[in-house]
């Protein structure tokens, strides 16, 4: 699984930290935007696996596929799902909406899955590379969290995208809260519910305008992705 875990993070680097607004516009309108968005995907994955891409991932028949050569059926891939999509919204009229990202989201993974290799080198689904591990799910609570809640509550309440106050005031407040959870023992709890209560506080005081949905979710999320990351940092939770 350890060449499976550095092209999860390349994919969350790529598909949310890297994918800028003009980017995420650009691909929407245009081919050469799309190009643009897969070949980050390529660069970034090709950067994480690099000793990796002279040897053998998987095979097809008697012909072995090697890092490279499955690098770039990711590309082909991952163009593919992501004009489908955006064709289905345009001209299907299908919603840009949770499901929508949950779908796209499971594709791409499956494809990251399926073109890796089972080298587990003592690392497993739920325990990948420390220093890869822990990077994904700093990517996971800040860029990617903000994505879903998004959506989330663009479904439900037909919110726009968060502005950039909101959007990185949550991040320094999740990113804050999962920074507990690094701490041994349990002795941090106490001030890790006071955290969340004082997050609570600011959405009753309206210094910025938070939803009840976007609160709870930003802290289920983090404190999921904080044990998770306790689990991979200490071996246990």
């Amino acid at each position: 699984m350890t060449i499976f875990w550095r092209l999860v993070l390349a994919h969350l680097l790529a598909d949310y930290t890297l994918q800028f607004n003009f980017v995420n516009a650009l691909k929407r309108r245009s081919v050469y935007g799309m190009v643009l968005h897969c070949l980050t995907h390529f660069v970034v994955s090709a950067a994480l696996t690099w000793s990796e891409l002279g040897s053998a991932w998987f095979s097809l028949g008697s012909f072995q596929v090697n890092g490279w050569l499955a690098l770039t059926l990711m590309f082909a891939v991952h163009f593919l799902i992501d004009e489908l999509r955006i064709y289905s919204m345009k001209q299907l009229g299908y919603r840009d909406g949770t499901l929508s990202l949950i779908v796209d989201q499971f594709l791409h993974v499956y494809v990251l899955f399926m073109i890796s290799p089972m080298i587990s080198r003592g690392y497993s689904f739920l325990l990948p590379e420390k220093l890869v591990g822990i990077a994904a799910m700093l990517v996971l609570v800040s860029h990617v969290t903000t994505v879903f809640v998004y959506f989330v509550e663009k479904d439900i309440y037909g919110k726009q995208f968060p502005c950039f106050d909101e959007k990185y005031f949550l991040i320094f407040e999740r990113l804050v809260l999962w920074a507990f959870f690094f701490v041994a023992g349990y002795w941090w709890l106490p001030f890790a519910v006071a955290w969340i209560c004082q997050i609570f506080y600011v959405r009753k005081k309206r210094i910025i305008d938070l939803s009840l949905l976007n609160i709870t979710l930003s802290i289920v999320l983090t404190v999921f992705f904080g044990f998770w990351t306790r689990y991979i940092y200490y071996g246990a939770i």
